[in-house]
């Protein structure tokens, strides 16, 4: 399993490739737009069986991030860090080929907002990805409850935008139901799961 990370979480996550993507994702919304000045902004959200404060983890720590998004990754949570992930699981941090996100701003159990630093080797339209800023947006709706949402902002009329806007429009739905999947039944069990050896992600 290849999981696709947005800034993000560009998750992100982000944030980046699989073309295993799911074709569907159940219960994620769509609250996408088109902007006054012309932009899209690429929009999703989901709500998770699990109170701000842990989904927070999930998002803003290395340890969180090993438990669903990559089995190799680092958090450097500051305006101006970075989150440095891989696939695969004999990779080291550091490594060239690490997908790398900068995280731009932050508001504790509220926000996380990355750009795109470093993208997988032949990632299509990079130049363009680095230029789309990713916000994910946790909203408590009770002690167990969090409406979470991926949103992705920058994206001009263009082919390249064209073509990341509906890349991310299917990723960014299957991190956000891989991370309820987390919640819902645990950690990934990395050994198990089908991951690429380093510098083949």
């Amino acid at each position: 399993m290849r999981l696709l990370l947005a800034a993000l979480l560009g998750w992100n996550l982000v944030t980046t490739a699989s073309a295993q993507v799911a074709p569907s994702a159940p219960g994620v919304e769509t609250c996408s737009r088109a902007e006054a000045a012309g932009e899209r902004t690429l929009c999703h959200a989901l709500v998770v069986p699990a109170a701000a404060s842990e989904v927070w983890s999930l998002i803003s720590t290395a340890e969180g991030w090993r438990t669903w998004a990559a089995p190799v990754a680092a958090v450097d949570l500051r305006s101006g860090g970075f989150i440095e992930t891989s696939y695969a699981p004999s990779a080291r941090i550091g490594d060239p080929g690490n997908i790398r996100n900068r995280v731009l701003a932050l508001a504790p159990e509220r926000l996380l907002v990355i750009q795109i630093a470093d993208a997988p080797p032949g990632f299509p339209h990079e130049d363009l990805a680095r230029q789309l800023t990713t916000a994910i947006e946790l909203e408590p709706l009770d002690a167990a409850r969090t409406r979470v949402r991926i949103i992705m902002m920058g994206y001009r009329d263009e082919p390249g935008f064209d073509a990341l806007y509906a890349f991310f429009d299917r990723g960014n739905a299957f991190t956000l139901t891989k991370l309820r999947e987390r919640i819902e039944r645990g950690p990934v069990d990395w050994q198990a799961a089908q991951v690429p050896a380093a510098g083949q992600q």
